[in-house]
């Protein structure tokens, strides 16, 4: 129902000369075993002119240590539709970071737990560290749970591509959220 409504939401909004962004949609373990999931999604594809990039399958961290026989097929057959693929909640749990090296994911979305009110020198380093070796992999990332200028503004020094939490909104009712892209 979700990844219908996402598509649908997403034409409309093409259709009518709206404001589009990506919008991420979650993968759960029911998910990766259904073998019918991706032909579903290859059918929303067809369904709905949304170009693919517009689209992105989170996945969490947990779910790519615990299943990756399954994750990884999965999310190459979702890069090869041109849809983005993340790993949410990373380091969350126990991170494995040499996978990293390995696994087909476009975005590395860093965990709320690494912004914890006024950032320390070992919690900068730590994010200093997994931001620069995100990009050297080739990851874009994104850090959740923002929530005050003085964490924004270190994020933006150390250059984390993408910002989320409190301090730029929190979660709203769609058409709060179509205003919000119409005003940009």
């Amino acid at each position: 129902y979700v990844y219908r409504e996402v598509f649908r939401w997403l034409e409309e909004r093409i259709v009518s000369g709206g404001q589009v962004v990506p919008v991420s949609v979650n993968v759960s373990r029911f998910h990766l075993h259904d073998n019918a999931v991706l032909e579903y999604i290859k059918g929303l594809f067809a369904q709905y002119e949304v170009p693919p990039y517009l689209l992105e399958f989170e996945l969490t961290e947990s779910l790519y240590m615990e299943s990756m026989e399954h994750v990884i097929p999965m999310a190459l057959e979702l890069r090869r539709m041109g849809a983005k693929v993340s790993m949410d909640d990373f380091g969350s749990g126990f991170s494995s970071l040499n996978a990293l090296n390995t696994l087909p994911i476009d975005i590395l979305k860093l965990d709320k737990v690494f912004m914890k009110g006024t950032l320390g020198e070992g919690d900068k380093a730590v994010i200093t560290c997994v931001v620069g070796m995100a990009k050297k992999l080739h990851i874009r990332v994104l850090c959740e749970g923002v929530e005050n200028a003085e964490q924004e503004q270190f994020l933006a020094d150390i250059g984390c591509d993408m910002i989320q939490g409190y301090f730029y909104g929190k979660p709203m009712p769609a058409g709060e959220f179509e205003k919000l892209l119409s005003d940009l």
